[in-house]
């Protein structure tokens, strides 16, 4: 196992572990705030929220890491999201990140991720173009009014897929 994986292991433990010790025992907070578009949320909510953006980010600064790892050297310029970081292993490693374990789990959480941070949990309009909401039945995300809802359950989903990625990552074979 590199040491990166194991660094990005320990990460991803450590976020969720945190999270779990900061919200445990805590009382429901039953103050409902209300943002942008008609979404409301209350404190357990965005702290799901965040802990999934970070995991989640986690799993795609690893990959960016394995990717400049693997070549050696820095690439001519930064990848530009998960994408190229994607094409990236595959052109230049042939390493297929579809091919990975857990991978089409990941991306689903990579769209949740992209609809907390770019919509405070509602889907963008592109999103909504592309059907990506559909992909939230694979790791039991609820849409409930255009907007995700991070159950503690899926978060705890989200935590482990991105962990088995993670480790099947580092074992997939390297040219």
């Amino acid at each position: 196992m590199l040491d990166i994986t194991e660094d990005a292991l320990e990460e991803l433990i450590t976020t969720y572990a945190r999270h779990i010790a900061t919200t445990t025992g805590r009382t429901p907070d039953r103050s409902l705030r209300r943002y942008r578009d008609g979404i409301v949320s209350d404190t357990a909510a965005a702290d799901r929220a965040a802990c999934w953006l970070r995991l989640v980010s986690i799993v795609e600064i690893y990959a960016e890491t394995l990717l400049r790892r693997l070549s050696g050297e820095v690439p001519s310029r930064p990848p530009g999201g998960w994408n190229d970081v994607a094409q990236g292993l595959k052109r230049r490693h042939n390493i297929d990140v579809t091919a990975v374990e857990g991978s089409a789990r990941l991306e689903a959480c990579i769209i949740v991720r992209n609809a907390v941070a770019h919509g405070l949990g509602r889907f963008t309009a592109k999103q909504v173009e592309k059907e990506l909401p559909r992909k939230m039945r694979l790791i039991d995300v609820p849409v409930r009014d255009g907007a995700v809802v991070i159950t503690s359950d899926a978060l705890a989903g989200c935590a482990e897929t991105c962990r088995v990625f993670v480790t099947a990552l580092d074992a997939h074979p390297r040219p």
